[in-house]
């Protein structure tokens, strides 16, 4: 049984303006997403998602001359508002649509709290498939 953390979205949603979400591990499999994402359309916005994630992960790796410690937050202005998406440690990522009249400051401000969340959780779903390690 594959572990679901689409929980880690529902204090995302409840943000005015925010509409969808998914969760991805590093490499593009979808872990949860919001009630209203479709498998297929939530494996392809993860897959997306972690490919985004490498270009920007490169890009900062280039132009910085290696320095850069990684890659934090991007956010994608489009027509129809924003994408947010966040790495969770180098095992997942949180991604989130939102409309134009979301609050970019406070949504930012949600998302890296349900990051350590998430980090936690597998963190500790980790450890407790490893015989003898305890958190």
């Amino acid at each position: 049984m594959s572990l679901d953390v689409s929980w880690v979205l529902s204090p995302l949603l409840a943000l005015p303006g925010v509409t969808r979400g998914v969760v991805l591990s590093r490499d593009g499999l979808i872990l949860g997403g919001s009630a209203d994402v479709t498998t297929e359309s939530g494996e392809r916005a993860a897959a997306m998602t972690s490919s985004v994630l490498g270009a920007a992960r490169a890009l900062c790796e280039g132009l910085s001359g290696g320095t850069d410690d990684g890659v934090e937050d991007i956010v994608i202005s489009a027509g129809s508002g924003y994408y947010y998406i966040a790495p969770a440690g180098d095992r997942a990522a949180i991604v989130v649509a939102a409309t134009g009249a979301v609050n970019i400051g406070a949504l930012a401000y949600e998302v890296q709290l349900q990051v350590q969340k998430l980090i936690k959780a597998l963190d500790e779903a980790s450890a407790a498939r490893v015989p003898g390690v305890r958190t």
